[in-house]
């Protein structure tokens, strides 16, 4: 279907230029396709601001004589392209995520023309919207993406490494032991797995992740041998570690049993949706569980704690049992990401040790 024509009074309007309604001009990027409003000014201010616009971004890509000279220069988007993809599932989806917010806001520039203050405005408008943490992605991932274009030769330096890094208050509550069983004692009314995959999590520390995909055959020697999907460690540990404070060792979690057959420890105990009885449960399914339990179980929306919150639990109450290498247990690589899980966020006393 061809486009439709414009009307004789806007034919030789600038390209981009549009009037929703009477008076009122906007202004289309032609590369993010993201509309920007003008506002209600006469026609021919309306025209210059389309002008200068589409002149600016004709200006960030690569000229004529740069492309015939064979000099290499590419947009923020081409880079993005370039960047290596990880392996891992998750890390990809965030990294493609970022990129996506990042190109819509600075893809059609070229690599070497971007200041930093353009990074900052970029920083500043997702802080803008509240979101501290992704704030820091962001500007993660910008430091990332122009450190890989200086390897290539792309630019000279990494306009993103002066902006500063945002602060993000931490707004998620510690889970506490009360807290824990309240919310296990509504989890059957949610899902018949549920109550199985936070035990898992409480004496075990693993992550969701690393419970919906650890099989059933995953005893050897004495151990359970828990594989963590986000750093690929695979930890030993003893069946017969037992978290006093439940009464329950790793070996009841590991021969739980539901009378399915599935190769999972983790399983659908029936059809939900499209997941059939015994298929896996997605880590998504359950965090979303337990958030519909911790609200049966009348715990405030404000500061909730969510799911992986029982790995902090977990380290905190092996330490007050004492005897348990705990930053093995939960697969931390150093003591400055072990201690973050250690830290009760003032929801618990620290106890001095004497002796």
């Amino acid at each position: 279907m061809n486009a439709a024509r414009r009307s004789a009074r806007k034919r030789d309007w600038p390209r981009g230029l549009y009037e929703p309604r009477p008076g009122y001009f906007t202004w289309r990027h032609p590369t993010t396709g993201k509309t920007h409003a003008i506002g209600a000014v006469p026609l021919a201010v309306a025209r210059n601001e389309a002008l200068a616009a589409n002149q600016f971004v004709a200006d960030q890509k690569p000229s004529l004589v740069a492309r015939l000279e064979g000099v290499e220069t590419c947009t923020v988007a081409e880079l993005t392209k370039r960047l290596p993809v990880s392996e891992k599932a998750n890390t990809a989806k965030a990294a493609r995520s970022l990129d996506k917010r990042i190109n819509a806001f600075m893809g059609d520039r070229a690599c070497d023309a971007v200041t930093t203050k353009l990074c900052a405005d970029l920083i500043d408008a997702v802080l803008a919207e509240g979101k501290e943490r992704l704030a820091q992605a962001v500007r993660s991932r910008l430091v990332s993406i122009f450190n890989f274009g200086i390897t290539k030769g792309l630019l000279d330096s990494n306009p993103a490494d002066p902006t500063a890094r945002p602060d993000a208050t931490v707004k998620r509550g510690r889970l506490t032991l009360e807290q824990f069983k309240a919310i296990y004692a509504e989890a059957p009314k949610v899902a018949e797995w549920l109550q199985q995959a936070m035990m898992f999590a409480l004496v075990t520390g693993a992550d969701r992740a690393t419970i919906a995909s650890t099989p059933r055959d995953c005893i050897k020697d004495g151990c359970m041998l828990v594989r963590r999907v986000k750093t690929g460690a695979l930890i030993g540990i003893p069946l017969d570690l037992r978290l006093e404070a439940v009464g329950v060792s790793v070996r009841d979690v590991a021969k739980h049993r539901t009378g399915v057959i599935s190769p999972l420890l983790l399983h659908h105990v029936s059809q939900w949706g499209n997941a059939p009885t015994g298929s896996k449960v997605h880590p998504d399914r359950i965090s979303h569980a337990f958030t519909d339990a911790r609200k049966l179980a009348k715990i405030p929306d404000e500061g909730a704690p969510t799911f992986h919150e029982i790995r902090s639990l977990c380290k905190r109450l092996y330490t007050q049992q004492g005897g348990v290498d705990t930053k093995a247990l939960l697969g931390h690589a150093d003591e400055k990401t072990a201690a973050i899980y250690a830290d009760p966020r003032g929801i618990e006393p620290i106890y001095v040790k004497v002796g």
